[in-house]
C-alpha cells in the first residue's frame, strides 16, 4: 500500500522535521494573508453593493492564478532532484536493493516531493472564505479549483520525478522540469491566446482558432478561469487537460522505470551452467 511505503515515510520525516518547512509554510501563509487583505481593501473600498460581487470575483480569480503559478514553479524545486540526487549521492543502488519496486520508488518520490506544496494550498484554503462574504464565489467553485490545483501539482511532480529518473544529473532534470512548467503556464497561454486573437481579426481563419483553443486547454491558468466562469471555454476543456498530461506521464513512466532497473527488462537465461562454466565462474 502507498501509506506503508517506507520510502514515503522516510521522506515525510526528513522533509517535515527540518527547520525550513515551518518557516516556508508560515512565510507563505503571511504573504497570502497580507495580499488577500490588501486586494480586498483596495478593490472593495468605496464600491457599491452591486459592484462588490464583481470585484470579489476578480480577487478570487487573481488569488487562484497567483497560487497556481507559485505552486507550479515551486514543485520542481522539490521534485526535480529527488531521484537524480540519490544517484549523485550514490545512494540509489542501496535504495534499489530494498524490496521496493521501481514503481514504488517513483510513487514515493512523487508523493513526498509534492506534500509540502499541497500543505501550502491547504493552509491558505480558509482565505477563500473571505470571498464568500461578498458573493464572489460559491463553495462548488472553490472546491473545483482546489481539486484542479491538487491534480496539477501531482502532474508537475510526476513529470519532474520522471525527468529526475531519466536524466543522469539534477541540473538536466531541473531544466527539463522547468521547461515543461514554462510550456504549461507561459508558452501554451501566450501562443494559444495569440492564435485566438488572430482568429478574431480574421473570421475565416478557423485553423488558428482551433489550435489556439487546443493550446489554451493545456494551460492550467486558463482551465482555472473557465472553472471560475471568468473565461468562456469549452465545457470539457478540463477533460482535455487531464487526458493530455496523464498521457505524458504514462509515456515518461516507461523510460523512468527502465532507468531505475534496466536489468529487470531483460530476459535472464535459465540454462544451467556446464561444469567448465562453473569452474570459470569460480575463478
Amino acid at each position: 500500500m502507498i501509506l506503508t511505503n517506507p520510502l514515503l515515510q522516510k521522506e515525510f520525516r526528513q522533509r517535515m522535521r527540518t527547520k525550513r518547512a515551518p518557516f516556508v509554510i508560515t512565510g507563505y501563509l503571511l504573504f497570502m494573508v497580507a495580499l488577500t487583505f490588501g486586494l480586498l481593501y483596495e478593490s472593495l473600498q468605496g464600491q457599491t453593493i452591486i459592484s462588490l460581487t464583481v470585484r470579489s470575483e476578480q480577487i478570487f480569480v487573481a488569488l487562484s492564478w497567483l497560487q497556481m503559478a507559485i505552486a507550479a514553479f515551486l514543485t520542481p524545486a522539490f521534485a526535480a532532484g529527488s531521484v537524480s540526487g540519490e544517484r549523485e549521492r550514490r545512494t540509489l543502488p542501496v535504495l534499489m536493493t530494498t524490496p521496493l519496486t521501481p514503481l514504488g520508488v517513483i510513487v514515493g518520490k512523487i508523493l513526498s516531493s509534492s506534500a509540502l506544496v499541497v500543505l501550502l494550498l491547504v493552509v491558505t484554503l480558509p482565505l477563500y472564505s473571505l470571498v464568500f462574504l461578498f458573493g464572489g464565489a460559491v463553495p462548488q467553485e472553490v472546491l473545483s479549483v482546489f481539486a484542479f490545483q491538487l491534480f496539477s501539482i501531482f502532474v508537475i511532480a510526476s513529470i519532474s520525478v520522471m525527468f529526475s529518473s531519466i536524466a543522469l544529473q539534477s541540473a538536466w532534470s531541473t531544466v527539463l522540469s522547468y521547461g515543461m512548467v514554462s510550456f504549461m503556464l507561459i508558452v501554451s497561454g501566450v501562443v494559444g491566446y495569440g492564435l485566438r486573437l488572430l482568429a478574431l481579426h480574421n473570421a475565416i481563419d478557423a485553423f488558428a482558432a482551433g489550435w489556439g483553443d487546443q493550446l489554451l486547454n493545456l494551460n492550467p491558468l486558463w482551465i482555472e478561469a473557465s472553472l471560475e466562469n471568468a473565461e468562456t471555454g469549452s465545457p470539457g476543456s478540463w477533460v482535455v487537460f487531464v487526458g493530455f498530461y496523464l498521457l505524458v506521464c504514462a509515456v515518461l513512466l516507461i523510460p523512468a522505470l527502465y532507468r531505475l532497473r534496466p536489468r529487470g527488462w531483460t530476459k535472464r537465461s535459465r540454462r544451467p551452467l556446464q561444469p567448465k562454466e562453473r569452474d570459470s565462474s569460480r575463478l
